[in-house]
């Protein structure tokens, strides 16, 4: 059995992965509760060795955070994990990166769409990107990065609009809906998730998958869905920004359907009910 380290286990997405990985094997990014500092290589080099490395470890966008603070963490802790998996003879890391090709040139986007990194995040995802393939080419590892679109879920960061709409509802309180027209490709976590489990087995020097659906929604069209499922209106005001409009970010699948036969179980209807059942 491999040994499989999940790098940022205690985030949205990485504490799904571990519920569905067996306990045995599985090495995390804590020591006896305590996190361990992925920026401090010393630390790093104390985590016990694993077969498969499962990089989920970031800083996420959060309001509060600087341009730089993306860079300062994302970097220099993908650089220690490298160094990790070269020391520690890995034999494959799968690096979790982001939609990082900006304000799309067509629709459904592929693989090979030019990159244009819209923000600090998605510029820190990418370099990572550069990182994990110039350790693929120069080392003996195995690379497969995963670009996923638009992850939503239970538990989900507050800082993203689906959990600020469920919020809305909760709460009442006002939200203000930016450019309510663009259109964005909506990945469940669990479905995100299953495909981490089966790509871990897949055998491969090097690969890159866009990871979503295929299908886009407006939010508009989110918006009367949770309204339709809740028979609650929301308080909400609305804004058209021309300067941050993307209008259809949509995940073209293909490659990751033919190669993994891989595609999403879950619709954007019963991914919203999954969330709002507890409202």
């Amino acid at each position: 059995m491999n040994s499989i380290l999940v790098t940022g286990s205690s985030g949205f997405i990485g504490r799904k992965v571990l519920e569905k990985l067996p306990k045995l094997g599985v090495i995390t990014d804590y020591d006896n509760s305590i996190r361990i500092d992925l920026q401090n290589i010393n630390e790093v080099m104390k985590i016990n060795s694993a077969d498969i490395v499962i990089h989920l470890a970031g800083k996420t966008p959060k309001k509060e955070l600087k341009w730089n603070d993306y860079f300062n963490n994302n970097i220099s802790s993908t650089l220690n994990i490298l160094e990790y998996c070269i020391i520690k003879n890995v034999k494959k890391l799968i690096y979790v990166s982001n939609y990082i090709y900006g304000n799309p040139k067509y629709s459904p986007i592929d693989e090979i769409h030019p990159i244009n990194p819209h923000n600090s995040y998605s510029e820190s995802k990418y370099l990572g990107e550069r990182l994990c393939k110039f350790y693929c080419d120069k080392m003996n590892i195995n690379l497969i990065i995963l670009r996923p679109f638009n992850i939503y879920g239970e538990s989900m960061n507050k800082n993203f609009l689906l959990s600020n709409l469920i919020n809305s509802i909760k709460t009442d309180q006002k939200m203000t809906i930016v450019n309510k027209d663009s259109r964005r490709d909506f990945l469940h976590v669990d479905d995100f998730v299953d495909l981490i489990l089966k790509i871990k087995d897949y055998n491969c020097k090097f690969e890159i998958f866009n990871v979503g659906t295929g299908i886009s929604f407006s939010f508009n069209e989110i918006i009367e869905k949770i309204e339709k499922i809740t028979s609650k209106k929301l308080n909400l005001e609305y804004l058209e920004d021309k300067k941050i409009f993307m209008d259809d970010i949509k995940a073209d699948i293909s490659k990751i359907k033919e190669k993994l036969d891989w595609k999403p179980r879950i619709g954007i209807d019963e991914g919203l009910k999954r969330m709002l059942k507890n409202y």
